[in-house]
């Protein structure tokens, strides 16, 4: 993986020769962070594929081009024109031209939330950039289902997020005891205090113990909750420990509405090792083929599920990833972007 610390990068992956001729270019907000890892696992999947930080010089003449949008990653109010023009301007120099709908646009009623403002300016952007592209991918339904309104006439896939810290083959006949709540800092704080004691309780009433996995909390009350409650916390560690710790895990917690969840580079990870995930969040739909209590348990149950129920769910969570692993997700991408080689 790249190195967060570098405030411009440009890495490339592993290439399978030394032409540029049927290069690849993915374009990322030029920052650390999910979509960064994303991508990366992606260019080393096609070879002969860079990942590039946005700039407004960026030079991408002859490249296949695909573009990783997420608003706010480029501009601070969601709303990057600069990114469209960019586009516009540049497209012509392109070989192909892709979208890959991360996010596109917030709604928010609240008229003191400054989303409330400019959500509009964000829909327009999101979908002339769909209307510019050859392609485009979007990773929830209801992002596919509002931009074939827009976009529809143009080639498109449906991709919820794979993960980027490996997946299994198959699913392990042993699991331990143990939770896991993994991601960047602030969502690891955001699902501390989404659960709470309750989560405590649960875990030290079915003997589960719980790990945290990334980057240091430095929020002083969670800190002092994890030390309060025995967390075993990791640090951030190599994506062969995250992997080997997750394929042994029986549950894997994260604060997640699942009506975006499948967006969550956290949820593909835990569903490709097989841990059950656990979401907390009020909302209770059915969304982008997942249910509660089919390949997710909604919230913290009353009581420790059977080991009959964790076997179902962490197979159902198991057999939904397969449909967009990394192999199932990159394959038809790249067919899109060298639409002669595959």
């Amino acid at each position: 993986m790249p190195d967060p610390q570098n405030p411009h990068f440009s890495l490339t992956g592993m290439p399978t020769h030394d032409s540029t001729a049927d290069r690849i270019s993915m374009v990322i907000p030029d920052e650390a962070g999910g979509v960064m890892d994303y991508a990366h696992a992606m260019a080393e999947r096609m070879g002969n594929a860079r990942v590039l930080g946005y700039r407004k010089d960026l030079e991408v003449d002859g490249d296949a081009v695909l573009l990783h949008v997420s608003g706010y990653g480029y501009s601070r109010y969601g709303a990057p024109f600069h990114l469209l023009n960019w586009v516009k301007r540049n497209k012509p120099r392109m070989k192909r031209f892709g979208v890959f709908m991360h996010e596109a646009y917030a709604v928010s009623n609240r008229i003191t939330s400054s989303v409330f403002w400019v959500w509009r300016a964000q829909r327009y952007i999101a979908s002339q950039l769909a209307r510019e592209s050859e392609f485009w991918i979007s990773n929830t339904h209801y992002i596919h289902d509002w931009l074939e309104t827009q976009a529809g006439h143009l080639p498109h896939l449906w991709m919820p997020i794979y993960s980027t810290v490996g997946e299994l083959s198959g699913l392990p006949a042993v699991r331990e005891k143990k939770l896991i709540v993994f991601g960047t800092a602030p969502v690891r704080v955001n699902t501390w205090r989404a659960g709470g004691e309750a989560l405590f309780r649960w875990a030290a009433a079915s003997g589960l113990e719980i790990h945290d996995i990334g980057s240091p909390v430095k929020d002083p009350d969670i800190a002092a909750l994890l030390k309060s409650h025995g967390v075993i916390e990791h640090g951030r560690l190599s994506v062969e420990a995250i992997s080997a710790l997750m394929r042994t895990a029986t549950y894997g917690v994260v604060a997640y509405s699942p009506h975006d969840v499948a967006k969550s580079g956290i949820f593909g990870s835990y569903c490709a090792h097989g841990a059950v995930p656990v979401l907390l969040s009020p909302n209770t739909g059915a969304y982008d083929g997942l249910a509660p209590g089919v390949q997710y348990l909604k919230g913290i149950p009353p009581a420790d599920p059977s080991p009959a129920e964790v076997a179902r769910m962490s197979r159902a969570a198991f057999d939904w990833y397969q449909g967009h692993s990394i192999a199932a997700t990159c394959d038809p991408i790249e067919a899109l972007l060298r639409p002669k080689k595959m």
